[in-house]
């Protein structure tokens, strides 16, 4: 398929397809075409008038010669030639016709069948341009490498002949016969020449070869050249790609930050809708920026830095299919509609979080401990948020007071996402964060507390039990409470007849408080004590201990005479 090519590229593609490999001017007509290049429209054409004109003479010639030959190799050989000079031909032919209609498709007008898709073949057309560049770029050290291994391999031939020419010098030719004197200097006289083109090729490849080194040893020169041949060739194209892909990328900011700044409100910023667009600004302008690449290097006919730019393409494409899947749900989670979201709480490393937000490293916060955790996006895969309802995200903050399951009382004086700092007896006591989380404490600092006492009176009192215990009690407790330094901290008082227990009769006796009271817990429970027992002092009720009684049933008294009555066998 013929690509129609415009403007000047069209000739500069065309051209190049005429140079004949038949004979010895194909290098010359290579500069020639390389030289036309550059030319006009009306001197191209005239370059290939002229030079179909040769090759039509040149057919002619070989067309007589054929005619006059005798012998096949020979009629083979020049057929041969006869049919290349065709193919360049017709190709001029082609190259004249293309020029003058100015590079159009003339596919339509093709009446054979379409060439069947060959994927191979293109293929190797698209990998073409990196395989010559390439070979261009590792030619010297291959000629090189090519010539030593000659060289090595004509010294070896040069030692084989040596010592074949020095064999022969053991017979006399003289002394033989003459049929075998004359088969005797044949095989001299080729040997004798073969060592003669022997010392030849070798001292042409000797030449080559430090020709070839002399070139290396001017290395600044050569990279010097080079650099200049880089810096007008590719490197120019590759900063004209470079520059329009900023261009591109500028221009696509620059309308982003429009659209966010003066276009959304401020309090929408953050919705769906303005993340979508962000997002599809980002896919937009990888493809502009990609495709201003592409079209660079289209326009400047570097089909190396194309076939390269498509192979990275490509490369990145078989990469996207095996983590597409992820990129999914990270966008899911970027866009806010995925499993975890903005502002809910989810569990990490045993705590509540809030997901403060969500990006590249997105951030968590527990409110009521110090410190945030950063987390990249891939983090979240595997975790699922839920609104908060307005649970809370800790059982305490610094400076309240908790009482642990056992028994321990303390101030928590510092919690962070790590440590919880408390204050117990004087001492400091740290616990892990999630596993203090885990416990089943009580916060007296949060919401109030109840100091809950029983005490208990002897049987004795058992007439006034009910009535006046109580009362007095009541007002003693009230008097006492409303002088200690926490009395404003005071919700309410109980004291009521419990049960009657083994010993006594027990009244239960119940203070609430507020949280702000928490430091002086222990304080009430001993003022209630306290109080309690100066009441009975002052009523004279009995206070009872608890008594252990021993009941010696019929089996105790029974074994205890059976003992004794063998004492006194024993002990007449």
């Amino acid at each position: 398929m013929s690509i129609g090519l415009p403007g000047s590229a069209l000739y500069a593609h065309a051209i190049p397809q005429v140079k004949p490999q038949i004979n010895d001017s194909a290098a010359s007509n290579s500069v020639k075409d390389a030289d036309t290049a550059s030319k006009g429209p009306a001197d191209q054409l005239s370059v290939i008038v002229q030079s179909l004109q040769e090759k039509r003479k040149q057919r002619k010639e070989l067309q007589q010669q054929l005619a006059k030959a005798t012998q096949e190799d020979e009629k083979k050989d020049l057929q041969q030639r006869i049919d290349e000079l065709k193919t360049v031909i017709k190709q001029l032919n082609h190259s004249f016709e293309q020029i003058i209609i100015g590079g159009l498709d003339l596919d339509p007008f093709s009446d054979g069948p379409a060439k069947p898709f060959d994927w191979k073949e293109e293929l190797i057309l698209a990998t073409k341009p990196i395989i010559d560049a390439l070979k261009d770029f590792t030619e010297k050290p291959r000629k090189i490498e090519n010539l030593r291994s000659k060289i090595s391999l004509l010294q070896e031939q040069h030692d084989l002949i040596a010592l074949a020419l020095n064999a022969m010098t053991r017979f006399q030719p003289d002394t033989m016969a003459r049929p075998i004197k004359e088969e005797f200097e044949s095989v001299t006289k080729k040997w004798l020449q073969r060592q003669a083109d022997n010392a030849q090729d070798l001292e042409i490849a000797h030449y080559q070869l430090a020709s070839l080194e002399e070139s290396n040893k001017d290395w600044g020169q050569s990279l010097k050249t080079g650099m200049v041949d880089f810096a007008q060739g590719r490197g120019l194209t590759l900063t004209i790609a470079i520059i329009a892909a900023l261009s591109i990328w500028l221009l696509m900011r620059s309308l982003l930050w429009l659209y966010q700044k003066k276009l959304v409100p401020p309090g929408r910023r953050n919705s769906i809708q303005v993340r979508l667009a962000g997002y599809a600004y980002r896919i937009l302008t990888g493809l502009l920026v990609m495709l201003a690449i592409l079209m660079t290097f289209y326009l400047a006919n570097d089909f190396l830095l194309l076939t390269l730019a498509f192979v990275l393409l490509i490369a990145i494409a078989l990469s996207l299919r095996h983590i597409l899947p992820r990129y999914i749900n990270e966008t899911r989670l970027l866009l806010d509609i995925g499993p975890v979201r903005i502002g809910e709480r989810l569990i990490y490393n045993g705590l509540p979080m809030q997901v403060r937000s969500i990006n590249v490293h997105s951030l968590l916060r527990n409110p009521d401990l110090k410190g945030i955790v950063r987390l990249p996006l891939s983090a979240l895969d595997d975790m699922v948020s839920r609104p908060d309802i307005d649970e809370p995200w800790f059982p305490c903050r610094p400076g309240e007071y908790v009482m642990l399951p056992d028994g321990r009382f303390g101030e928590v004086l510092e919690q962070t996402l790590e440590l919880v700092l408390l204050q117990m007896k004087g001492s400091l006591v740290q616990f892990p964060a999630a596993d203090f989380f885990r416990l089943d404490l009580l916060n007296l600092s949060r919401q109030g507390f109840v100091v809950v006492v029983i005490f208990g009176i002897d049987y004795k009192h058992q007439a006034q039990c009910l009535d006046e215990v109580p009362t007095r009690l009541n007002d003693a407790l009230e008097h006492a409470l409303a002088q200690a330094e926490f009395s404003d901290k005071i919700v309410s008082l109980l004291v009521e007849f419990k049960e009657a227990n083994t010993n006594s009769l027990d009244y239960l006796i119940v203070v609430n408080c507020k949280g702000e009271a928490a430091n002086s817990y222990f304080t009430i429970n001993r003022l209630i004590q306290k109080t309690c027992v100066e009441v009975c002092n002052r009523e004279g009720w009995v206070i009872p201990f608890t008594q252990l009684t021993v009941h010696q049933g019929e089996g105790f008294k029974a074994l205890s005479e059976r003992n004794t009555q063998i004492h006194q066998q024993l002990n007449p």
